[in-house]
């Protein structure tokens, strides 16, 4: 088997993940759509409103704007200013995203991850709640979605960074 072989099944098995993530987390927007429709019902016609919507609602749409970050990587669906990136060839934009992948986007997660990781174990650890409201849920399971986000977006940034030397070795998509 050729080393090209097994970098494709690597960038396969990225791919698979961030895929799998995004589509597993989009399932929560139904149960966001329900809650914010419920919680407009209540409030509008029987002047009731709800305590625990406003907290449902940042915490199921940070849960799905975050875990599908990886997701939206694999698609190329970020925003890229493109000014003279959409004019290079495919191999000088290998060079560009493998260069940027090495000194900006792989230590920014990395540093993102482990500084978001620390500070979801400190609040598993207290338990920590969100101190505004009647609610008061606790926020220690967002914060480790949060670390789970960046490591989902490393992995497929593993992917991007192969599929990448693979372009600039073949001088195409591969």
């Amino acid at each position: 088997m050729k080393i090209t072989d097994v970098l494709r099944k690597v960038v396969k098995v990225c791919d698979s993940v961030s895929e799998w993530s995004g589509k597993a987390v989009s399932w929560l927007l139904i149960a966001l759509i329900i809650s914010l429709v419920y919680e407009v019902i209540s409030r509008h016609f029987f002047n009731s409103p709800t305590f625990w919507a406003y907290d449902i609602s940042y915490m199921l749409g940070g849960t799905v704007a975050f875990i599908g970050g990886a997701m939206a990587l694999k698609n190329k669906q970020h925003v890229r200013v493109d000014l003279f990136y959409a004019k290079l060839s495919p191999r000088k934009q290998a060079v560009v995203d493998i260069v940027l992948s090495v000194l900006l986007f792989f230590p920014l997660l990395i540093y993102g991850f482990t500084n978001s990781f620390a500070a979801a174990l400190l609040s598993w650890e207290r338990k920590e709640r969100i101190m505004s409201g009647f609610w008061q849920p606790p926020i220690y399971p967002l914060k480790m979605i949060i670390s789970i986000a960046f490591a989902l977006l490393i992995v497929q940034g593993v992917g991007e960074l192969i599929r990448n030397v693979l372009k600039l070795l073949h001088g195409r998509e591969v």
